[in-house]
Order: C-alpha cells, then structure tokens, then sequence
C-alpha cells in the first residue's frame, strides 16, 4: 500500500484530531497555524478535522491537503517526525483561561449569587428595597459586572479571539499579571463598599478596587486591539461589535470610577443622591446593554454558524444590527442623563426609541438563526444560547411595556420593576450565556468528549426557574406587597443551580484529556475495542463487525443517517444498555469478528492497513 493510500485513509474530512496526532504529531505544526495551540492538551480536542476547519474559518480541502503532505513526507522518510510535541508543557496562553474561569466561579458563589440571594431574603423580610443599602447594593454589583461578567469575558477573549483570528496574544505575561489586578479591584471595591460609614479608610479602599477595575480593563481593551491588530485581518461586524463591547467596558470603568467617589462620599458627597438616581442606571445600560450585548451579540455572529451549524448572518443584515445597537445604547445613555439634568419629559419619553432600536437590532440576528427552533448541531450548550436570548427578548419587551406599567401601577417610578428587567437580562441572558459558553468550550480545551458529560439539565431549570420566579414575583410586589418573601426562594433556586454548573465546570477544567483510541493501534489490532469505544467509529474502522451488530439488534447501524448521527455519540455501553444486552458478551463477539476476518488476517503477515481501504 502506497504512503498516499495510507495518508487518506488517516487524514479525512471527519478524522478525529487526537487519533491524527497521536500517530502524526508533526501534523500539530500545520494546525498551530490555524489556532489549535494547545488546545485539549498534548492530541488536541475531541473534533473532527471538518469541524476544526469549520470553527477555525479555514478551507477544509486546503487543510486536509496540507496534513496528508506533511503526514506522507513522514511515512516516505523525507521529513523527521517530532514527537516533542506530545511531552511539551503548555504555553501560559494556552492555559490562560482556566484562572479567570476559576476566579469567575469563586465570585459567584461568594460575593455574586450567594450575596445577591441575602439580599434578596433581607428585601424580602423588610418588605420594601429601602432594607438594604446603595453601598451593598453596588458592592454586588461590583462582584457582578468585573467579578462574573467581567472574569469570563477577558477569559474567554485571552483563550479564543487569537485563535479565532490566526494570530497570536500580544503579550501574554500582561494578561497574567492583568489577571490579578481585576481580582484584587474586585475584592477591595466588594469589600469596602458595604464598609463606607463605618470603617475610616473604606472610600479610600473601594475607590482604589474601582481604579484596579478601570486598570485592568483598559489593559484587556488595549491587548485585544493591538492582538487583532498583529492579525491583519479584514474589520466585519463581529469584530467590529467586539470592538464596541471594548468601548462600552472602558467607558463604564471610568463613570464606575467616578460613582464609586461620590456615592462613597470621598468627594463632591453633595451629589451623592443624584449619582444614584441620575448615573446608576446610565453605568447599568453601558455595563449590561453596551458591553453585554456587544460581546454576546459579537461572539454569537462569529460561533453560532461555526460551533452549531446556524447560517451565517449576511453582511448587511450584520451591520444593520451593530448600528441599531450602538445608537440604541448611546441613545438611552444620552437621552437619560438629558432628562435628568433638564427634567423635559420629552427626553424621558423618548427612551421607548432607543430601547426599540436594541430590540430591533436583536431581531436581525434572531430571526434568520430561528432561535426558536433546535439547532441543526446542537448540543448540551444549545439550551442555554437559546434561552438567554428569550430573556433578553423578554427583557427588552418589559423595558417597552415600561410606560404601560407605570399607568397600571399608579407609579412614577418602579423600583420593583426596573429591577426585574436588569434581573432578566443579567441573569436570564448574560449569566445563561455563559453558562453556556463555558460548557462548550471548557471541554474542548481540556480535549474531554462532550457527548461523555452531563447533560447540565438540572442547573438550566434550577436558573430559569429562579428567574422566572424573581423577574414575576418583584414585578406582582407593585400590587401585591405580600409576595416579597418569595423572591428570597428565587435566590437559592439560583445559586443552586449556579453551584451545580460550578462544581461541574471545575472537574472539566481539573480533569485530564480523555484517551482515545488510535488509529494506528486499531488499524494494527493492538487495541481492543471496550466499552468506551464510539459505535460509529467501530462499524468505520471494522465493516466486519455489522452482522454482529445486526445479529445483537442494532440495525440501525445500516441506516447512514442514525450511524452518523446517533452511531458517532453513543458508546459501545450505551448501546448495550439501551437494548439490555451483555456488554462483556457483545464486544466479544465484535473482537472475535475482527479477529477473524480475512483482511485481519492478511494483516498480521502483510502489516496492511486493516481497514476497508487495504490493498493487501
């Protein structure tokens, strides 16, 4: 068998990349360059050289054809395989990503959720928001924004926009140390916060954790730019809502700078009551709708078609979204503080146009995906994507039923209401995104099998149920101040479910690759197939072994549909367990099939290939 034939048969369209560079780990020098780098460890993820090509926007022909040069130059003696590949120690920007998840995680479920859920039960009790102070409610949202938004976002972009983009991080080292200063901004501001009146350095304290926050993220900001930059890579929408995200994060640093002085009475303490009513809520919508739907809105177009098969968003149609969300932010922000500072009705009234302009440029995106419907390749992470942007639908309707509220509550103005509406779109969409995220990404950098992990169902419900019921519960306490209590339930509902998805993204990010099965080792017959092996994959490597399947009831394995599909999720032991079958009996029977057939056989003297494809 020719060195061509042999590199066809391993390097293909739907070649499992730790089976590629287990046999060939000079073929990681080809990957490196389209942003694999230290991906799911030493053999890479658990991906398909299609889907790799595919996440990566790389021509999946030119690809294949480039690892079959490289692989044949090996087998023919013209190159020197290097295996130094398979013992190096990642790279710091391979691994950058795990702290600012894991410190992402550890402010969730201290100074986050949980603190947010006590605050919630003291609201509760007390039967009004005036039961807890502006100062712990800001030192919450301190923890939020930089804490939880703000750790996985700098997390993922360190991790994923140079991969994205073919290049390399601009200093890595400063994303390292950047790293600490968002922690420390974050714990000193969360922590003199609630202090402020009570200990004599607490403003000096929570201003200094504010400038860490303002410092760290115009060091991200800057890094993400000038990496882009290295790229030379043509500006499209995605990258330019990226962009946008980076303004609106900037900008909000430095008004969350400035409120912090104020509201802690450091300087200008006269204004301290116009800071809350005035600037708050213009520091929340660049937080939430500036840089959350940005960032979201600018991952989405880049990795919806890529990572589930949902058609790409045309250019236009794009754009049209990007502006209709940058004025809609710019317009609320400006349109806010007009009416504040004027008190002209008129600008107050106008905010239903900037609010329908974000929810306008959300359906340019939502409606030619069909987030309504499943995903063409969808997976664990499906549920989370497409809930979160129910909530921010549903968050963005109540903004424009805001007026609608106000005429039915016989209210100038809703504390309950508007609370709601940041609950949904902090919670129901920002938090359910990265959820979501994380779950898809998490796994593939630690080269784990998704279709081997659970299906996180229990923390979707736990979340949406406690948000659904916060969300109804405060809006009802308008008209029905008895429903307090309840919204105390809709906090351990969701740091519940918070805690669940924690402690399982934290095995994923602690666990090691999974080990797969080689293709040489298959082809070669020195690995036994076991209970881990892919039914798909046994039936490909082995088209001897169909009548056994076809003997022990799993005809499917005939249908090219349900082999490709449900065959290339399902385990030898699923399979068995979901027909009662004898596993250790079963994958005998395929063993012996293998062993004994004649192209096993012809092998064992000829040292052939095995497979279909042998030429022996």
């Amino acid at each position: 068998m020719t060195s061509s034939n042999r590199t066809d048969d391993v390097v293909a369209i739907d070649t499992l990349i730790p089976d590629l560079l287990r046999t060939h780990p000079e073929a990681r020098t080809i990957l490196d360059q389209y942003g694999l780098k230290g991906c799911g460890g030493p053999l890479g993820p658990h991906e398909t050289l299609g889907y790799f090509a595919r996440a990566h926007e790389v021509d999946a022909g030119a690809l294949i054809e480039r690892l079959r040069d490289i692989c044949s130059a090996t087998i023919t003696g013209d190159a020197t395989p290097t295996f130094g590949d398979e013992a190096r120690r990642p790279a710091l920007e391979d691994v950058i990503y795990r702290r600012f998840f894991i410190a992402g995680i550890a402010v969730i479920l201290t100074l986050g959720a949980t603190w947010g859920a006590a605050l919630l039960w003291r609201i509760g009790l007390h039967q009004s928001f005036s039961g807890v102070g502006a100062n712990e409610i800001n030192a919450h949202a301190q923890a939020q924004v930089f804490g939880w938004m703000g750790l996985f976002i700098m997390g993922f972009a360190y991790q994923a926009f140079p991969r994205f983009w073919h290049t390399s991080l601009v200093a890595p080292r400063l994303a390292a140390a950047n790293f600490w200063i968002l922690v420390s901004g974050v714990l000193i501001a969360s922590i003199a916060l609630p202090l402020v009146g009570r200990v004599a350095f607490a403003p000096h304290a929570a201003a200094a954790g504010a400038a860490l926050e303002l410092a760290s993220v115009l060091v991200f900001s800057g890094q993400i730019v000038f990496t882009f930059a290295t790229a030379g890579r043509p500006v499209d929408a995605g990258i330019t809502f990226i962009f946008a995200a980076m303004f609106w994060f900037a900008l909000s640093a430095v008004l969350n700078l400035i409120h912090t002085i104020v509201t802690s009475g450091l300087a200008m303490a006269e204004y301290r009551e116009w800071a809350i009513a005035a600037c708050q809520p213009v520091l929340r919508d660049m937080q939430f709708h500036g840089l959350g739907m940005s960032i979201i809105f600018g991952v989405s177009l880049r990795t919806l078609p890529a990572f589930f098969g949902l058609p790409k968003i045309p250019a236009r149609l794009a754009m049209c979204s990007l502006a209709l969300v940058t004025l809609g932010v710019a317009s609320e922000v400006s349109l806010f503080l007009a009416y504040k500072l004027s008190g002209y009705e008129l600008f107050g009234q106008l905010l239903i146009v900037a609010w329908a302009m974000l929810f306008a440029g959300m359906l340019c995106l939502t409606i030619p995906w069909r987030l309504w419907q499943r995903f063409p390749e969808g997976d664990r992470s499906e549920k989370f994507i497409r809930a979160g942007f129910a909530w921010l639908a549903a968050s963005l309707v109540m903004l424009m039923l805001m007026p609608a509220h106000e005429a039915l509550s016989h209210l100038a103005f809703s504390h309950a209401y508007v609370g709601a509406i940041r609950h949904a779109i902090t919670v129901g969409f920002i938090s359910l995104m990265i959820m979501g995220y994380a779950a898809k990404v998490a796994p593939t950098l630690k080269g784990k099998d998704p279709h081997k992990l659970g299906s996180l169902l229990g923390p979707f419900l736990l979340v949406n149920s406690g948000c659904a019921l916060r969300v109804v519960m405060q809006t009802a306490t308008d008209w029905f101040p008895s429903l307090f209590p309840l919204i105390g339930i809709s906090g351990v509902l969701e740091v519940s479910g918070l805690a669940w998805w924690s402690f399982h993204l934290l095995a994923v990010l602690f666990s090691k690759p999974d080990e797969q099965i080689s293709i040489a080792a298959r082809a070669a017959g020195l690995q036994p197939l076991s209970e881990h092996s892919i039914v798909a994959y046994v039936a490909d490597w082995y088209p001897e072994t169909e009548p056994v399947f076809v003997d022990f009831g799993f005809t499917a394995i005939c249908n090219p549909v349900m082999r490709n599909t449900v065959g290339r999720r399902m385990t030898l032991k699923d399979a068995c367990r979901l027909k009662d079958i004898d596993l250790n009996q079963f994958i005998a029977a395929l063993n012996r099939a293998i062993e004994e057939s004649p192209c096993r056989q012809a092998d064992a003297s000829s040292h052939g290939c095995g497979t279909r494809s042998c030429q022996c």
